[in-house]
């Protein structure tokens, strides 16, 4: 009885871990100045990415630059904002008011699947530095 009992509560216990893992996560990325901190971030599918002390700031996905298939967003300026991503791949955005400062990031769901077609596109100036910065990182996942 006692090694059933064993039994039954190891496996009750990898079922509550398992569980666990599987639970969304939350993550924030703080806008400091002129930099989003951290710039980039990795994260997996269903978590949601929360941008705070906007005041000044707001979050655009650049069309081009996120996973197919999905829709690029522009954030009210000197909101905070959420999203919630479920969909694998990088997703680049920029700071509109602040981009010629650098100011953007990227948040990477899950594996970098649409890294090639990123790399392959012509961003140049404060942009094209997020980007490069974006594509070091992923790579490094």
């Amino acid at each position: 009885m006692r090694k059933l009992i064993s039994v039954l509560t190891a496996l009750f216990l990898t079922g509550l871990l398992a569980a666990g893992s599987a639970v969304a996560k939350n993550h924030t990325v703080e806008a400091q100045g002129l930099k989003f901190m951290p710039m980039n971030i990795h994260i997996q599918p269903g978590d949601t990415v929360y941008w705070e002390n906007m005041a000044t700031h707001n979050v655009h996905m650049m069309e081009g630059l996120i996973p197919e298939g999905t829709e690029a967003f522009v954030s009210p300026l000197g909101e905070n904002i959420n999203h919630t991503f479920e969909k694998e791949g990088v997703y680049i955005y920029q700071c509109d008011p602040h981009i010629g400062a650098g100011m953007g990031g990227a948040v990477i769901v899950g594996k970098p699947v649409n890294l090639e077609k990123i790399k392959s596109q012509d961003v140049k100036g404060g942009l094209g530095r997020v980007v490069d910065e974006a594509i070091e990182f992923a790579e490094g996942l």
